[in-house]
């Protein structure tokens, strides 16, 4: 009997963050910041549109092992993504919509922008809802290869471009939290292969 006392505790223990999350409506985005040290927003920016590549509340915020955290803006000057980055043709049904991708993506796509393969855009990132979990070193360096048709510092590239798009977006205080953290990960970007 006492035994079954004990699981019965561990069991409420367990589960009553998970049963205080449903019905307070809280949930783990409620936690996330963004690239700027302030909550993180959707990327989904249109509540019928269910093909972005987020989770299922319209975040880029796949925390359980996930890979779409860059929060990218589909429009005419951008609608090739995914042709140019060796994927298959889904960025053109996009049209005027927003897509979680990949940092090996993102980074393969400024990669040839900088080596005047392709055309260069340069404001189709929604910075408020990248999550900081993207400039973290883990997720940098999950991305040093990708789709085998990478270049060379590739990887650099993504997040330098990720930093200087979203730094000319942000008022005073997200340019701090958001150099703060783009300056701690020196070594990894300086350090990696692509």
């Amino acid at each position: 009997m006492k035994f079954l006392f004990i699981i019965f505790i561990l069991m409420i223990c367990f589960l009553y963050p998970l049963v205080e999350s449903i019905i307070n409506g809280n949930s783990q985005h409620d936690k996330l910041l963004n690239i700027y040290g302030e909550p993180l927003k959707p990327c989904q920016n249109n509540s019928n549109d269910f093909n972005g590549s987020w989770d299922n509340k319209g975040f880029c915020s796949e925390e359980g092992g996930g890979v779409h955290q860059i929060c990218f803006h589909v429009d005419n000057s951008t609608k090739n993504f995914s042709s140019n980055t060796n994927q298959s043709n889904w960025s053109e049904s996009r049209l005027g919509k927003n897509h979680c991708m990949c940092l090996g993506a993102w980074a393969l796509y400024k990669a040839k922008q900088d080596a005047g393969n392709i055309k260069e855009t340069n404001n189709e990132l929604v910075c408020e809802s990248i999550p900081e979990m993207a400039l973290d070193s883990r997720y940098i360096n999950k991305w040093n290869t990708w789709n085998g048709n990478e270049l060379p510092k590739q990887i650099r590239n993504g997040v330098e471009s990720l930093y200087e798009q979203c730094y000319k977006k942000a008022n005073k205080s997200q340019k701090k939290f958001l150099k703060d953290k783009y300056t701690s990960l020196n070594d990894i970007i300086t350090n990696t292969r692509n």
